[in-house]
């Protein structure tokens, strides 16, 4: 299964887990034995030495986040190469280039500090333009697998954002994979609500990057940071275009399964502050079973059925239980991210990861009553539909679910 998996494996163990399913007893039994919360792997060919990290609870008895994952992901690449490479050819010099840590400026070596914020300089090791083309101007931002820049298309002279391999997943053996995954996905699908990939390419052997349109505006993440929660009137707007672009993906036989508030971009243009919603991030998109779409279904999916993918929070009952993917993953994210959009707070919140699991399956979302005074009717009815643990209450499709949506926050 680490194999497959090729990244961190979390021990979820309950009366009927997916786990259980894919595994023989002993090692069940091994796993409960050993008190085991985490599996890391460090080299998983049968080639070579094979090796792992198993990790118990946290001292704080908290879950381990994303950031945790692939902090260990990095060590465990880093160990690897002294598995497998003890004896490393001598460095040879490599271009590099400076960013300021604030405002994320760019600067060619030698500049020491940032002349809008007087800081110190962080010198990134990778060349500054990339493919001989993409000139890194400013960092916009960080995620989970890598650093948006804004930069110049010295060919074209125009202004694109650069999303790059982050340093510390250079050693991650489906790194790179993801990220020409998501070109060739993201660049297949062309909609005005997804985020338009122009370029794909790796910079010395190591380095991928994606050059997508610049976007100037900010996350439904950050609009909720800045806001806490939003009215029914701009819900719908925002997930109006959302939902019209699952739907043509839907279409095309082709699920996002990560779609969340950090996924969704809301871009603005022009002085009259116009907005147009767009989806981000193909990197783990997969084609629905039995759809070839001109390549086998593996390529997409880099699992197979049984594999957790996706952020938990935003995972359906399907997608827990290691079920093939589904439309109704999508559908279950967009729920999620609406209940939290008007509430200001996940619909599913528990103290422990056993206790949301127990929730999600059971459809058991927190009322509304809870966070809003008097929600309205229609809205405990709609998320009583699109959140039920039973599938064939819920919408069937991204159409009726905007449809069902526009009916309840009129």
């Amino acid at each position: 299964m680490l194999r497959i998996l090729g990244d961190p494996l979390e021990v979820l163990l309950g009366e009927s887990g997916w786990l259980q399913r894919q595994l023989p007893d002993q090692e069940i039994e091994f796993l409960r034995r050993a008190r085991i919360d985490l599996l890391v792997p460090i080299a998983m060919t049968l080639e070579h030495k094979e090796a792992l990290l198993a990790l118990g609870a946290k001292r704080s008895e908290e879950p381990y986040t994303r950031d945790d994952q692939d902090l260990l992901a990095a060590i465990a690449s880093n160990l690897e190469l002294l598995l497998e490479r003890p004896e490393l050819p001598p460095a040879r010099p490599k271009e590099e280039f400076e960013e300021c840590p604030q405002c994320g400026t760019c600067y060619d070596t030698g500049a020491r500090r940032c002349a809008q914020e007087s800081a110190g300089l962080t010198p990134i090791h990778m060349p500054r333009t990339l493919a001989g083309r993409y000139r890194l101007e400013r960092r916009r931002g960080r995620g989970g697998m890598g650093a948006v820049y804004e930069a110049t298309d010295m060919a074209l002279a125009r202004r694109v954002a650069v999303k790059v391999i982050r340093e510390d997943r250079l050693g991650s053996p489906g790194a790179a994979q993801r990220f020409q995954r998501e070109a060739r996905v993201a660049a297949g699908f062309t909609h005005p609500n997804v985020v338009t990939v122009y370029d794909y390419g790796i910079e010395a052997e190591t380095r991928a990057f994606l050059v997508m349109e610049l976007l100037e505006g900010a996350t439904l993440r950050d609009e909720l940071q800045s806001h806490k929660r939003l009215n029914a009137a701009r819900t719908v707007q925002i997930f109006r275009g959302l939902c019209n672009a699952v739907e043509a993906a839907h279409g095309r036989q082709l699920i996002h399964r990560d779609l969340k508030p950090e996924n969704i971009f809301l871009a603005r243009s022009g002085d009259a502050g116009s907005e147009t919603v767009k989806v981000l991030d193909f990197g783990i998109a997969k084609f629905l079973p039995g759809c070839e779409e001109g390549t086998d279904t593996r390529t997409l999916g880099e699992t197979d059925a049984g594999i957790l993918v996706g952020t938990p929070g935003y995972m359906s009952p399907e997608q827990l239980l290691g079920e093939r993917p589904a439309v109704s993953w999508d559908l279950w994210a967009l729920a999620v991210t609406i209940y939290e959009t008007l509430t200001g707070t996940p619909p599913f919140p528990a103290a422990s990861r056993d206790k949301w699991r127990q929730l999600v399956l059971a459809g058991d979302h927190t009322p509304l009553s809870e966070h809003l005074t008097d929600p309205p009717v229609p809205w405990e009815e709609f998320f009583a539909r699109s959140l039920a643990a039973d599938r064939a209450r819920r919408p069937s499709s991204a159409a009726e679910f905007l449809q069902h949506l526009e009916q309840a926050l009129a």
